[in-house]
């Protein structure tokens, strides 16, 4: 994915956010008209700065962006636990993320196992338990 796609991903979040590019440009003090310019990529004039970039990721939580910049560089995003300071809940929250993450590798490596249905080539059925096992993440 290029960056040209990545910025198409988060021009089509901006514009799926609650009141579009309009409520977003006013909630950042932006012409709308110029805004929904700087988003789009096929427009040359107008050119979205890295700030305004992470303003609006972080305004609409553009999390397909954000996991789109992170492949670029062979790497994933893994949200962070939403619990109370204690070290107890962010250590209970981690061992959860484990156990889930190994029961993905599971399904993987049972997936392109020799004796699985397609051998390494994963079937789409295979497939998809993968990807289930990924959203339950």
């Amino acid at each position: 994915m290029n960056s040209k796609e990545i910025q198409r991903l988060l021009h089509r979040d901006c514009k799926n956010s609650s009141g579009g590019i309009t409520s977003l440009a006013y909630t950042l003090e932006k012409s709308p008209n110029i805004l929904g310019n700087k988003l789009n990529v096929d427009c040359e004039q107008n050119q979205l700065s890295f700030i305004e970039a992470i303003e609006l990721i972080a305004t609409v939580q553009s999390k397909k962006t954000i996991s789109a910049i992170a492949a670029q560089i062979d790497h994933i995003v893994v949200p962070m636990p939403r619990c109370a300071d204690c070290g107890q809940d962010v250590l209970a929250r981690f061992l959860d993320i484990a156990e889930s993450s190994g029961r993905i590798g599971k399904e993987i490596k049972s997936a392109v196992s020799s004796d699985s249905e397609l051998g390494r080539n994963l079937s789409q059925r295979e497939k998809q338990r993968i990807l289930a096992e990924v959203e339950q993440l």
